[in-house]
Parts: C-alpha cells; sequence; structure tokens
C-alpha cells in the first residue's frame, strides 16, 4: 500500500476576476475610457480601458446582459488585453462593432465614456458607476 501524506492540502490559489480592472493610483494607474455597444439582439458588449504609469493600457472587453439598474449579468467571451498603446481603445471599440455586424446582427447603439479628464480615481470610479446607471437606462431591450 502507498503512504497518505496527513499533511493539509496547499489551498488553491484564487482565480482573478478577468471581468474585474482594478486600478491603483498608488502605482500611478487611472482609468481612461469606458463603453457599452448594444446589438439589437440584445447583446451588451462593455470595455473598459485603465492608462498605466507607462501610458499604455490594459482594456478588458466582454459581452453581458445589463439590466436597467447597470448591473451586468451573463458575462461571457472576457478577453483581456495588456499594455497596448492609447490607440489600441478606439480600435477595440471598432471591432466590437465589426463583430456584431459580421454576425448578421445590427448594432443599436455606443455609449463612450471618457475619464481621462477627472484626476482623482475615487472621482473616476464614482463618475463611471453613474455613467454606467445613465447608459443603462438609455439601452433599449430587445
Amino acid at each position: 500500500m502507498g503512504e497518505v501524506d496527513s499533511a493539509p492540502a496547499a489551498p488553491a490559489v484564487p482565480m482573478p476576476d478577468l471581468n474585474a480592472l482594478e486600478v491603483d493610483p498608488a502605482k500611478g494607474e487611472r482609468f481612461h475610457k469606458a463603453a457599452f455597444v448594444h446589438s439589437k439582439a440584445g447583446t451588451t458588449h462593455r470595455l473598459v480601458a485603465k492608462i498605466l504609469p507607462d501610458g499604455r493600457l490594459d482594456l478588458v472587453r466582454f459581452a453581458c446582459d445589463l439590466g436597467a439598474d447597470g448591473k451586468m449579468s451573463g458575462k461571457r467571451g472576457t478577453r483581456r488585453i495588456e499594455s497596448q498603446p492609447i490607440e489600441r481603445f478606439d480600435e477595440e471599440l471598432a471591432a466590437i462593432q465589426k463583430d456584431i455586424t459580421g454576425k448578421g446582427e445590427e448594432v443599436q447603439g455606443v455609449w463612450a465614456h471618457d475619464l481621462t479628464s477627472i484626476q482623482d480615481v475615487a472621482e473616476q470610479a464614482s463618475s463611471l458607476e453613474a455613467w454606467v446607471l445613465q447608459a443603462a437606462k438609455e439601452i433599449k431591450p430587445s
């Protein structure tokens, strides 16, 4: 018979939430921009970016269902894109729209929020939250 190791197993390393975009002002990070693209078929695509101290962007993109209260559910197809040139945000926004039309759907609308003029990260987060709520009210359910 084999030996049994009675030592406790090492705790599992938690999986990072790929949908979250943590911003650490102590590291010189700030929010950059956020956007929603909603298809007439009812899917909402979310894109959010933070600017790194070196001026490059980290982006998170995923499709979700967006409630009228701004809560995102049914997240699927998360794509994390790290350390990109600043132009990548607009390129990724265009790619989302192209993906939607490439599937034979129509884009209902695009909602974008530029956070670059707000210096304080806490104010950026507050502005982003208010914008999400406003955009959610404008997105028409299909």
